[in-house]
């Protein structure tokens, strides 16, 4: 009732996006992938690498309208006729609100900003989530409102230019070299994150880092950054004397300009739209209300992309700043008491840690339920390392922007020359420190707590608790507030017992299989992709993460082909650098030896893991579940690779799952001769060598007889997997085949003895 704009423009926003449902997945695109078409449009966001290469050069193509689809993939260099219509008749129409990312080739020219151009260029589509847990970069993009992606583009004509757009562009280019040029690659890198908003240019290492302590708040422009650069040009302007009517349009239309220049992101459209309404409201003697001016930058955003409310970044933008306005300020209520006399500068700096950990804390506890939900875990220490990093983070940014300005110089001044050189040894102290900082809190103990994806019960129990905590918090004494605050954020360390699930990631032209047995062990079936890259920290990092494993009990290896192991050193990586422990490396017991095999042996000593030589008879128990090796026998000589597959036989209750890694007709025959019937009979079946042609004969099939089939294999692979004569087999003998190209991920939950199988992609069905 306060807050009457505040609510009508929530009560709208709720109608209007229930009215609008769901994003759609768009798919019109996929037809014509690797399709030469031609567009026009107009150049926005240029992207020009601070180095000067020409390989990642990019743009943005909006208000874009066809000229043709070619319809080939040829590339042929051909401009399209004069009297070509201005619409394709087969290619599909774009909406106003639709844009294109353009990658251009080598030897195109760059456009300028705002210019109308006409492209040519071979369409792809952005790559969709098809594991759980895994970044999905098509939702992330058409939230934005861009559809597609063109490759080796050519800018066969251009006209016109945006000539402010072009010129922010340039201070950008120019400010980016002389950063990278002044503080090196590395900090000159995380200069250009912070200042201009690219964090294209930062190494995977210091970005992961930054992630992992909880500061890569820091790398993105966000309220931060837009209220310090605000209120500096704020008062600037203010001790020049200028007339308020004036001052203050000016520090608008400078916030805007710089907002533009650095890339117009969710969180800096959101800072800047609010910090704008602050300075409306002081221009009309009147005091901006904080969660007036978010519900209004929310409507102001959702109205054309309604999409962007599940989009990370918003909801992180947005949790963050509500969180200011009505989390820290129950957090940092003294209670009823009035505040002590404070005493002394040990005194005062006490108070001030203490509001500042609250401060921290606070932001952190309104944003959790969104940190869990795109990224899985959360590291408690971070509200000390934004202790220890925010404060100095003014005076980096005012470096940083007096830097800027000193690089823009003309290159003869030497003065400014020299004043850049002494401003850059500070700057680096501080990076310095902020690295030490991340390091520091990397090695504290249980620093990056695996909460896995929340449920819907834990969001509902956390969403209750803090409104009550929110509405009652101030009638509590601090101390205990502050602890019922830490135990609400715990709910989403509850995890209850759910049985078995047998988890087939989608890696492509490759394999990799999870196992949660009872008791939420974990255990790895291969890992590795021919097709895919950095499986391991795209695709089986993430499920692991979105599971919440504390680690495995261990990692079995089918045999050491490439598409079965490449991805075991990231995998290793992810669970050192989260203190994780794996307990072994389990390899078939074969006279087979080569280099391949002597350097996953070496990997495995780097990591300081132990490895196990299974064989024919060995078996591992884990609680009610029993792993049992069927193949190869020990010592048993192979001809290759594949035919010394390890094949594992899973039993849980009355349920029952065989995994054959590569094994073809002559490994199958040597089961079918050496096995029981009992131990080969099963409810599951992993198919051997991906479904090719060469295993799952007719005989192994009819001896193992399972209720379903499950099939690893890439999309459109050229080995042809699975193979047309496997899949008839399969169909004669009457089992339902599941294959990750079609379906994506292949999730299978076993419980009371009920097996249920559900791929990741939805709409998708069995092959049969």
């Amino acid at each position: 009732m306060r807050r009457p704009l505040c609510a009508i423009l929530l009560l709208f926003l709720t109608g209007y996006l229930m009215l609008a449902g769901p994003p759609r997945e768009e798919t019109r695109w996929e037809a014509y992938a690797w399709d030469t078409v031609v567009l026009t449009g107009k150049a926005a966001d240029l992207y020009l690498p601070a180095d000067g290469s020409r390989e990642k050069r990019s743009f943005t193509l909006k208000q874009i309208g066809v000229l043709r689809g070619f319809g080939d993939s040829s590339g042929a260099d051909t401009a399209p006729s004069e009297d070509i219509s201005e619409q394709s008749e087969d290619f599909p129409d774009f909406t106003k609100e639709e844009t294109v990312l353009c990658y251009l080739s080598e030897e195109s020219a760059f456009p300028r900003a705002g210019s109308t151009v006409r492209i040519k260029g071979k369409a792809v589509p952005f790559s969709g989530a098809t594991n759980p847990g895994e970044f999905d970069y098509r939702a992330y993009q058409q939230a934005r409102g861009c559809v597609l992606s063109l490759r080796d583009v050519t800018v066969l004509e251009e006209d016109g230019c945006n000539r402010i757009g072009q010129l922010l562009f340039e201070l950008r280019c120019r400010t980016a070299s002389f950063f990278l040029e002044r503080l090196g690659k590395e900090d000159g890198a995380l200069a250009c994150a912070m200042v201009l908003g690219e964090k294209k240019e930062l190494d995977d290492q210091v970005r992961t880092l930054y992630q992992e302590a909880g500061i890569s708040h820091l790398l993105a422009i966000s309220g931060l950054h837009i209220s310090m650069i605000g209120l500096g040009l704020l008062t600037f302007l203010k001790k020049m004397r200028l007339p308020a009517w004036l001052y203050l349009p000016a520090s608008a239309a400078a916030l805007w300009a710089y907002a533009a220049m650095v890339g117009m992101s969710v969180s800096t459209r959101r800072a800047a739209f609010m910090f704008s309404l602050t300075l409306a409201a002081g221009f009309l003697g009147r005091t901006a209300d904080p969660l007036t001016s978010l519900a209004a930058a929310a409507f102001w955003l959702l109205l054309p992309h309604p999409a962007l409310i599940g989009d990370a970044g918003f909801q992180l933008s947005f949790s963050a700043a509500a969180g200011i306005s009505v989390v820290v300020p129950v957090m940092r209520e003294r209670g009823l008491q009035p505040p002590e006399r404070e005493r002394g500068r040990i005194a005062k700096l006490g108070s001030t840690v203490r509001e500042g950990a609250l401060t921290s804390f606070g932001i952190t506890l309104s944003m959790l339920p969104f940190l869990l939900i795109h990224y899985y875990e959360w590291n408690p220490w971070s509200i000390l390392a934004n202790l220890a990093v925010i404060p100095l983070m003014s005076v980096l940014l005012f470096l940083l922007l007096l830097l800027a300005a000193l690089g823009l110089c003309p290159a003869g001044l030497w003065p400014a020359r020299c004043a850049a050189g002494a401003v850059v040894l500070p700057v680096k102290a501080i990076f310095f420190l902020y690295r030490t900082v991340c390091e520091g809190i990397a090695a504290l103990p249980a620093g990056r707590l695996q909460t896995g994806a929340p449920k819907g019960w834990q969001l509902a129990v956390f969403a209750v608790g803090l409104a009550l905590w929110i509405r009652f918090g101030r009638r509590i004494r601090p101390s205990l507030r502050v602890l019922l605050a830490a135990l609400l954020s715990c709910i989403f360390l509850l995890r209850f017992p759910e049985g078995m699930r047998i988890t087939m990631l989608d890696v492509g032209q490759g394999e990799s299989v999870c196992l949660e047995l009872p008791g939420r062990k974990f255990w790895l079936l291969d890992a590795g992709s021919t097709s895919s890259r950095e499986t391991g920290k795209y695709q089986i990092v993430p499920f692991l993460k979105y599971s919440a494993a504390h680690g495995l009990e261990g990692i079995f290896v089918s045999h050491w082909d490439e598409d079965h192991v490449n991805a075991l050193e990231e995998v290793f990586q992810w669970a050192r650098g989260a203190h994780l422990h794996i307990g072994g490396l389990f390899l078939p017991d074969t006279a087979l030896w080569d280099e391949e095999l002597e350097d996953l042996l070496f990997l495995a000593e780097e990591f300081e893991i132990p490895v196990t030589r299974v064989s024919a008879g060995m078996a591992l128990r884990a609680g009610e579940a029993e792993l049992l090796c069927l193949h190869p026998g020990a010592g048993q000589a192979a001809a290759d690779r594949n035919d010394a597959s390890a094949v594992l036989r899973l039993e849980y209750g009355s349920f029952s799952a065989l995994f054959t890694g590569d094994l073809e007709t002559e490994g199958e025959r040597r089961l079918l001769e050496a096995c029981p019937e009992r131990l080969l009979d099963c409810t599951l079946l992993d198919a051997g060598h991906h479904g090719a042609k060469n295993a799952s004969s007719a005989a192994f099939l009819e001896a193992v007889s399972p209720r379903a089939i499950l099939i690893t294999c890439g999309r459109n692979n050229r080995y042809g997997h699975p193979s047309p004569e496997m899949l008839e087999r399969a169909g004669e003998a009457g089992i339902p085949c599941f294959v990750t190209a079609r379906c994506g991920a292949l999730s299978v939950f076993v419980k009371k003895d009920r097996m249920t199988i559900e791929p990741f992609l939805s709409g998708e069905d069995m092959v049969k």
